[in-house]
This record gives structure tokens, C-alpha cells and sequence, in this order.
């Protein structure tokens, strides 16, 4: 629906998402001052960081104990479990954060001390919350991507584009795993058998790091994705 809507509008819709986000962002930060918004960030970046490091884990429990849904395209499961993986573990990291929050405020402390440099603390809110909106903004980006690729209704926006792929920091930490979902889509639009589908789109979940060697070689193993060839492709 979103993306039919913004195929049917045109690229201006999304450019001016792509200005208004951070314009937004700027001026929540001027008016909440550093200290808020760089905790935020702080506490946001770590979970997001944990939760990449310790999503493995619980996507191999997923695997191993809850029945694929059947999808036309079985490789979606992977993209499902990964994703569910990521946000069970951010859940509870959020909790975490909130019960020591409760308790101490010692990031207050710690960013607290730029205070003292001169620089006007609205001024450094803003600068910090600008951070926070254009990771808002290049998820956002990826998620009307991911859905053109899946719907075949692609997304001709220059402003997005630029954001994704030219996007410092993120496009390194995130480019690698928004991309292969991406790609995934594009494979699903190919009109290709459903047996070549899921063997390509694995083929690109592996290289991307998006899915474990092991997780992949247990799924395929115990027949949750009939794949073939698959010796030759956990090989590579």
C-alpha cells in the first residue's frame, strides 16, 4: 500500500521525507537540549549494536523449535526468524536499560561533561538528535526499498538513493543486511522456479552474513528448505 502510494505520487514524496526527517530531527534536539538526546542515542546505538551481535543465538532456537510458515517462497522464513531474532533481543535489552535507568544515571554523567566546553547544549541536541532521525530515515528507506523490490514497484526517488548507498556509518554497519533482504526481493519478482528462488536467495543470504553457515546448513539439512545442490552451496 505504501509503496503503490509512493510509485503513484512520484520520487517528491520521497525526496521530501528525505528533507523534512532530519529538518525534524534538528529541531526536536534544539529545543530538548544534549543531555536528553545523547542519551537516547547512546542507549539506542548499544541496543542496536547487542542485538546484531546476539541475534544468532536465539534465530538457531527459532529454527530449530518453530515450524517454517508456509510461505510460496520458504527462504522468507529466514528473513522472518532473523528479524524476529533481532527484536526479541532488543526487547529485552530495552528493559534492561529501562530498570538501570531507574536506578542510576550515570550516561547523564558521563555525556554531561561537554556541557562545560561552551558550545550551546541546544545547538549539541540538535546535532545528536539529527543523528537519530537520519537512522530513522535510512530504515525507513530500506523498508519502502525492500517493498518496491518485493512488489516490482520501484521507488525512483535520487535523494533516497543517495541515503542508502552514500549513507556514513550506516551504510557500513547496516549495507550489508538491508542489501541482501533487497536483492531477496528482487529474486522473488524474477519469475523464476520457486526451488531456484529460495537456492539464489540463500546463496545471497550467505554471502551478505545475513544468516549463519551453521543455521543455514541445519535448515537445509533437516528439509525446512528443500534446496538442490545444496552441498555446493554451503561449499562456497
Amino acid at each position: 500500500m505504501l509503496v503503490r502510494y509512493l510509485d503513484t505520487i512520484g520520487p517528491s514524496v520521497m525526496n521530501v521525507i528525505c528533507v523534512v526527517v532530519p529538518v525534524i530531527g534538528f529541531l526536536i534536539g534544539l529545543f530538548k537540549g544534549f543531555v536528553n538526546r545523547s542519551v537516547r542515542v547512546l542507549e539506542g546505538a548499544l541496543i542496536i549494536v547487542l542485538s546484531l551481535i546476539l541475534k544468532n543465538p536465539i534465530s538457531s532456537l527459532l529454527y530449530r523449535f518453530i515450524p517454517f510458515v508456509d510461505f510460496e517462497y520458504k527462504v522468507l522464513n529466514v528473513l522472518l526468524y532473523e528479524f524476529v531474532s533481532f527484536v526479541l533481543i532488543a526487547l529485552v535489552l530495552v528493559v534492561v536499560v529501562h530498570i538501570i535507568n531507574r536506578f542510576i544515571s550515570i550516561i547523564e554523567k558521563v555525556v554531561g561533561f561537554i556541557i562545560s566546553i561552551g558550545v550551546p547544549t541546544g545547538i549539541l541536541g540538535a546535532l545528536v538528535s539529527l543523528v537519530e532521525f537520519t537512522f530513522y530515515l535510512y530504515v525507513f528507506i530500506f523498508v519502502v526499498f525492500f517493498l518496491s523490490a518485493v512488489t516490482s514497484s520501484p521507488i525512483d526517488s535520487s535523494l533516497a538513493n543517495k541515503y542508502y548507498y552514500k549513507m556514513p556509518v550506516l551504510r557500513p554497519v547496516f549495507g550489508n543486511t538491508f542489501d541482501a533482504c533487497i536483492e531477496v526481493g528482487n529474486e522473488i519478482n524474477s519469475n523464476e522456479s520457486p526451488d531456484k528462488i529460495n537456492y539464489d536467495s540463500m546463496k545471497i543470504l550467505l554471502e551478505h552474513h545475513f544468516i549463519t553457515k551453521d543455521n543455514a546448513r541445519y535448515i537445509i539439512e533437516n528439509n525446512k528448505i528443500k534446496i538442490a545442490n545444496s552441498k555446493e552451496l554451503l561449499s562456497k
